[in-house]
């Protein structure tokens, strides 16, 4: 009897003992993985101190847009809220409107109107300067401008709405300061109504005996075709966006 029992024993314990060694060993891998897991949670994981969300970044904010004030060379710059505005008066000789058109569309341009009292005054000094380099005893310089369809003849609509600007910048009338009795609409068979509008230039920088009652800057309605009276010094007054 005693003999089997120790026969027992020795048969079977070996293998007991091997079977709770490896499955303890299994039980304490698993805990000391979660053990782990639980610690580097802890260090740097969402849920540990160290993975607090950061707070958002503000917006960027647009830049605002360049201030447009390049012009060519010997240009004029006009600032103005719609759009920076550069001009220069050109000499020109037995041109029309038509002409003076062209040629300020040859240098990327328009004819210009006048934005404010100040620009035209500009714009006549300007050109009072070209013509004592020039020795003209008077000259005119052509705008971008033209009468409104609703204002064919004089007296239907106040002066300084009769016409409007036409370079697609100009806003406004405060530019049409017009000479004494103008515009008057004067009416030929050929050209019909006066339709375009230009500038008196005085080489005084006032007045001239020849036009009194006219001073050196103010306005004047014209027909488009008209080259040669009041004279025949055609000067033009081209405008185009700053860059």
């Amino acid at each position: 009897m005693k003999f089997s029992i120790l026969l027992f024993f020795c048969f079977f314990c070996p293998i007991f003992a091997a079977k709770g060694f490896y499955g303890g060993g299994g039980d304490r891998s698993i805990s000391s993985s979660s053990s782990s897991e639980s610690h580097e949670g802890g260090r740097g994981g969402r849920g540990g101190h160290g993975g607090r969300p950061r707070p958002p970044r503000p917006p960027v904010r647009p830049r605002p847009p360049r201030v447009k004030t390049n012009c060519p060379t010997d240009w004029m710059l006009f600032n103005r809220t719609q759009g920076n505005w550069c001009v220069k008066v050109f000499v020109g000789k037995g041109l029309n409107q038509v002409l003076a058109t062209a040629q300020c569309v040859a240098q990327g341009a328009v004819l210009t109107g006048l934005q404010t009292t100040e620009e035209r005054l500009k714009v006549a000094e300007a050109a009072k300067t070209l013509v004592i380099q020039n020795g003209f005893a008077t000259a005119t310089v052509w705008l971008g401008c033209k009468r409104k369809a609703a204002c064919p003849t004089v007296h239907i609509c106040p002066a300084r709405d009769t016409f409007e600007w036409t370079d697609g910048q100009t806003t406004g009338y405060v530019g049409f300061e017009w000479a004494l009795t103008q515009p008057d609409a004067s009416f030929r068979s050929d050209w019909g109504h006066q339709s375009c509008c230009h500038q008196f230039v005085f080489p005084s920088g006032t007045t001239s005996p020849v036009f009194p009652g006219f001073f050196h800057g103010q306005l004047d309605d014209m027909h488009c075709l008209e080259q040669w009276t009041i004279s025949d010094n055609k000067m033009y007054a081209c405008g185009k966006l700053a860059t």
